[in-house]
């Protein structure tokens, strides 16, 4: 009796088993889960645009900037506003090409006529809105030794927020020009060889700072150089790190098969 009472208990654990291995596959139109980058200015998709691509097709993709950009050509246009509606416009043009959401912190573009982007209490604010909202699985933003100051007080904000929320999302950094972001020194190496022309592309959605072409075959040098660093090398790379410093096992970068880690022998310095 007792051999046979233990051999149904084994035949329905079997069974049980089997049934979680066939359990279906979550339903068509079932919500994803969300990824957002942060940047300072709405070109700043720069550093990060690579990997969205590769990341596209199975989460939703959230952009949120900073500021508008509202410095970006000159006194005139920031003075009358045209420039920061100009770089709105192509920043929704760039995520309708990506397939992304696009939100706006509300800081102003840092210039020399009385605007500094801030970390202060209404930027955090905001950032905590869009984190409570979104609930991202991963959050991406600027590394925070940089020379821009927007760029380290897009930093700043985001991870106060981070930590006001007690958010659980995973934290990475991302590079912009390799004459803004210092000391850097990459943890994982992305391979985006698959979708460098689509990133090119998306960057020349920022027409009024892509002049003559400029920040797009800047940004596909700047993946070519990275690529060549990688062992074995990849034709085209985008690089990472933590806040830690340490690989995030079982994250989002670290499952992609595009990543690799890179070893402390392969540190990258960083530019001159």
């Amino acid at each position: 009796m007792k051999t046979e009472k233990k051999a149904l208990i084994v035949a329905a654990a079997c069974a049980a088993f089997v049934a979680l291995g066939d359990a279906p596959a979550p339903a068509e139109g079932a919500p994803r889960e969300s990824i957002m980058f942060i940047g300072a200015h709405p070109d700043d998709s720069e550093g990060f645009a690579g990997l969205a691509f590769l990341l596209k097709d199975k989460y939703d993709l959230h952009i949120v900037d900073f500021t508008r950009g509202e410095f970006g050509l000159g006194k005139a246009g920031f003075l009358d506003g045209s420039t920061g509606r100009i770089r709105t416009e192509e920043e929704k043009a760039a995520c309708a090409f990506l397939g992304a959401t696009p939100h706006f912190v509300g800081q102003k573009n840092s210039g020399p006529y009385d605007s500094m982007a801030c970390a202060d209490s209404n930027a955090v604010a905001r950032i905590c809105e869009l984190l409570a909202e979104i609930k991202p699985k991963a959050v991406f933003t600027h590394w925070p030794v940089d020379s821009h100051p927007d760029h380290v007080m897009t930093a700043a904000a985001t991870y106060v927020a981070l930590r006001r929320m007690k958010c659980r999302a995973e934290f990475y950094y991302y590079e912009v020009l390799l004459c803004q972001t210092r000391a850097w020194t990459p943890l994982y190496s992305v391979d985006i060889s698959s979708v460098i022309d689509k990133k090119a592309e998306m960057l020349r959605k920022y027409a009024c700072q892509n002049k003559n072409d400029e920040l797009a075959q800047t940004k596909i040098k700047q993946a070519e150089k990275r690529g060549a660093e990688r062992n074995p090398p990849v034709k085209y790379a985008e690089t990472y790190t933590t806040f830690n410093g340490k690989p995030m096992p079982n994250g989002i970068l670290a499952n992609l098969p595009e990543t690799v880690v890179v070893s402390p022998a392969a540190e990258v310095p960083a530019a001159k």
